[in-house]
């Protein structure tokens, strides 16, 4: 196969050798063509294809320094390269922009005779703050121009594309992103949990301010961007040393990064850099909120200078509170080369649909259909799915197995449904109001566990109010007897409030046990769905037949309930009877552990190791011993059927249910060290069944989750109608179904410091410099935790000069309460008064009163002193 790859910078140059090296490559030529009249620009190609692509020189189709403008240059370059695939016999080009004024010009010239392949080359889920009836950033339009197939990194740009309008039908395939799918570098940094910094706090911090060109694509103004980045150069100069532009590789030698809406995130992950992703408000465009500790996106400079602030007193960064994960962005796989290369070589023209017919009105597609088909269709069409969903929980991660189901789903959702999926982290707010505010545009909102009701206040209350305002609430439990009752015995008030609520809730189980025990709770119906887990890249299976020494592994954190005394004893009795078996325990240690519990010096204990590395022992093991003497159906026993692995549980686990009668796998019925011990020893002598194993694995794998995940929810499936929700007129969106509502979701929650001292500082600097909106934002943070009369007087001030009389007064009645020196308070209390006209001319008499009697009384009291 003769395949053309068209390239207009070094960077399409690096993925085009990258596809170029792919397994079964050299089955095809390659030919790389640019097109580029400017000298330097066509040398660095050069340089840049002799460098990565041995043996291949670059077709430049015209010669540098070629008399033409801009309109001819794009006229002739069609016509060149329509004549240049006829010649070569041209059977595929691949490209790696559709809009920019090259690309579209070869999309436009050969997309109906050749099968164009488009390759995602940058970030491209970008949202905005306000949409209308023009032109949108260019980005948004990317694979409009309906190549034979489009790859791209994740599934939040495959939902893009796919949903992006009523008419648009692209063939998308999710490859992962050449040069950062693959790295092991990167997807450690994604799925890591922590920041921690090399300096101390209060040290002078060293920025680097990541200044894009954003006047390109007009995405702001050559003024507005000189004044963005002065104003933001300024601020930043008062907690330490600014570079601007460093050089990327230079990036883990930053204390911060700070960017308007740029990708150069992967560079900051890689260097375990903070990352501040700014939208000033002249930036109409913003980057999405990626929920992770080394990311933080803000709106206003004053949100920027309080991160900043935070992280040079105290050397921890307030990241993102919430957010989606770095996978709905990236998918990570270790062959997306090989991946792009076989959409490539399956692709083909797409066949243009035939004109419609006019003489009588279009059946949509329901020719063929009887009646009643027909009827159905037209009453399905008439459902308003939901094109929304919230997911609330206590932190979302690949660390704990109570996250893992529901970011897997959301990844797949977004790959084939029009429904807009957002993360909260309920611990981050104080008040049920600012959760509302949040979960407003949603129409599902799915509650992770039932640990928010147990360890969060708030709750309690919102599930009503959530209810009350029409929204769908539904809980995906993950939780069991055991643990069940030791919440219970532990947040008692809690706990009854939650029992209270959940008949009125729908309930997704993980097992049919997990279910029977909510019937027995009240809840009349609920659902069994399961769980699941990642495709993970590395998934060796274990060997067939063990060895002479078998390995007996443990997947899970270190607490009672996962059976850490029970398997210490099992080690310890197979050693005494004089078995060469070894013991190892993978999973961090909690508090969890009673002071009698066995750790026994039989056992490896290896502590948290990442995703990778648990596969790569489980594949190193011969049987997987699940120990917990109670878990509803535990993602580690998934993980170890995909890899083939004998596999031992206790009789009460919710595994059993779906694993009972396969060959590989034992139960022990009686939670003792010697049933353990038999249950090990008749599985080493089991054949593990391919057949039945692959049946256990289908039953978890990722599509059909999803699918009973999103019947069980209600939501669009692919292919279902989603009907705009009903109301006066549309809302103001992007125009696909399940988009961005109007105004970026920055977090409601201020900036987290842990000292007042540390919020009165942030109020005096906005205050000072000017910036009232962050002064009033930080002030009432101040006043929800106490009544400080400095931080009460300022925002007086602000409302009052803001001609808000009525909340100037709500105030100073605050601050002539709160205490403090009273005769300077009534003092201030009377100064703005006077910005309040006729409104506070009774203030102001007052105030001017009370202020004299203080200070006559505090005089007096000092001259009774001395005497």
């Amino acid at each position: 196969m003769r395949i053309a790859v068209f390239v207009e910078n070094r960077n399409g140059v690096g993925l085009a050798s990258e596809i170029m090296r792919a397994e079964g490559a050299d089955a095809h030529s390659f030919h790389l063509l640019v097109a580029d009249r400017d000298a330097i620009n066509a040398g660095r190609l050069e340089q840049e294809v002799a460098a990565r692509c041995e043996g291949l020189v670059a077709r430049n189709l015209f010669p540098v320094d070629e008399g033409l403008d801009n309109a001819e240059f794009l006229e002739e370059l069609g016509h060149r390269i329509r004549a240049f695939a006829e010649e070569e016999r041209i059977d595929r080009l691949l490209f790696f922009d559709d809009q920019s004024q090259r690309g579209r010009r070869v999309a436009g010239t050969l997309g109906r005779t050749l099968p164009l392949i488009l390759v995602q080359d940058c970030h491209l889920d970008f949202r905005y703050k306000k949409t209308g009836t023009g032109r949108r950033d260019q980005s948004w339009y990317y694979g409009s121009s309906s190549p034979a197939a489009v790859c791209v990194w994740g599934p939040s740009t495959a939902h893009h594309l796919l949903f992006r309008s009523a008419d648009a039908d692209p063939t998308v395939h999710i490859t992962g992103a050449l040069g950062h799918s693959d790295d092991p570098a990167l997807l450690r940094a994604a799925r890591t949990t922590v920041h921690r910094p090399a300096r101390k706090p209060d040290q002078p911090l060293r920025m680097a301010v990541l200044a894009q060109p954003l006047t390109r694509h007009s995405r702001l103004s050559r003024q507005d961007h000189r004044e963005q980045l002065a104003e933001l150069l300024s601020a930043l100069a008062e907690f330490g040393e600014v570079d601007t532009d460093p050089d990327p590789s230079t990036l883990d030698g930053y204390d911060l990064a700070v960017t308007f809406y740029s990708t150069a995130y992967l560079q900051t992950l890689r260097a375990d850099t903070p990352l501040i992703l700014f939208s000033p408000p002249p930036l109409n465009i913003v980057f999405p909120t990626i929920n992770h500790p080394l990311l933080r996106n803000v709106g206003t400079l004053g949100e920027l200078v309080d991160v900043v602030a935070d992280l040079r007193r105290s050397a921890e960064f307030a990241a993102n509170d919430h957010g989606e994960p770095l996978e709905h962005f990236i998918a990570f796989r270790d062959d997306v080369a090989g991946r792009v290369l076989r959409v490539v070589e399956e692709a083909a023209v797409p066949v243009e649909p035939p004109a419609p017919r006019w003489s009588r009105q279009d059946d949509g597609g329901g020719a063929g259909l009887s009646r009643a088909e027909r009827a159905l269709r037209a009453v399905r069409g008439r459902v308003a799915r939901p094109r929304s969903l919230a997911v609330l929980g206590l932190g979302f991660d690949y660390v704990t197995g109570v996250a893992i189901p529901v970011l897997t789903y959301t990844q797949a959702l977004l790959a084939q449904s029009p429904v807009d999926v957002r993360y909260f982290d309920l611990g981050a707010y104080g008040r049920h109001e600012d959760v509302l505010t949040d979960l407003a545009d949603a129409e599902v909102v799915l509650i992770n566990s039932l640990a928010p009701f147990w360890r969060s206040p708030l709750a309690g209350e919102l599930v009503p109010a959530l209810r009350e305002r029409g929204k769908s609430v539904v809980v995906y439990a993950h939780e069991t007897e055991y643990v069940m009752n030791f919440e219970g015995s532990r947040n008692a008030p809690r706990h009854q409030e939650m029992v209270g609520l959940l008949p009125g809730l729908k309930v997704l189980c993980v097992s049919n046990a997990q279910a029977d025990m909510f019937r027995g709770l009240g809840v009349s119906d609920p659902v069994v769905v399961y769980n699941t887990v990642p495709r993970d890249a590395h998934r060796a299976r274990a060997r067939r037949t063990p060895g002479a020494r078998p390995r007996v592994v443990m997947v899970g954190s270190m607490q009672d309930r996962k059976g850490l005394d029970l398997f210490s004893r099992v080690a310890e009795l197979a050693y005494g009877q004089g078995l060469p078996w070894r013991f190892a325990w993978i999973g961090q240690k909690t508090w969890r552990i009673g002071s009698t519990t066995l750790l026994s010096d039989r056992v490896e204990w290896m502590g948290g190791l990442s995703r990778e590395r648990v596969r790569e022992e489980l594949a190193a093991s011969d049987v997987f011993f699940l120990s917990s003497v109670d878990d509803p159906m535990p993602l580690s026993v998934v993980e170890a059927v995909q890899q083939r692995l004998r596999t031992v549980t206790y009789h009460r686990v919710g595994s059993r249910e779906v694993l009972d009668g396969v060959s590989g796998y034992r139960s022990f019925p009686e939670y003792t060290p010697e049933a353990a011990l038999d249950a090990l020893r008749r599985v080493l002598d089991d054949e593990v069944s391919e057949t039945e194993y692959g049946d256990v694995e289908e039953l978890f794998d990722v599509p059909a989750f999803t699918a009973r995940m999103t019947t069980a929810l209600g939501l669009p499936g692919p292919g279902d109608p989603v009907r705009p929700p009903a109301g006066d007129g549309v809302p103001e969106t992007d125009g696909r179904a399940g988009a961005d509502p109007v105004e970026p979701r920055f977090p409601t929650v201020p900036v987290p410091s842990r000292k007042g001292t540390h919020l009165i500082e942030d109020f005096t600097r906005h205050l000072t410099a000017g910036r009232h909106d962050d002064a009033l934002r930080v002030g009432e943070e101040i006043l929800c935790r106490r009544q400080s009369v400095d931080v009460l007087v300022g925002m007086a001030e602000i409302r009052a000069g803001r001609g808000e009389a009525e909340e100037a007064c709500r105030l100073l009645s605050a601050a002539a309460i709160a205490g403090g020196d009273r005769a300077r308070v009534w003092t201030e209390i009377g100064r703005i008064a006077d910005l309040l006209g006729a409104r506070g001319r009774s203030v102001r008499q007052l105030a001017r009163r009370e202020s004299v009697r203080l200070r006559i009384g505090n005089q007096a009291a000092r001259l009774l002193k001395r005497n």
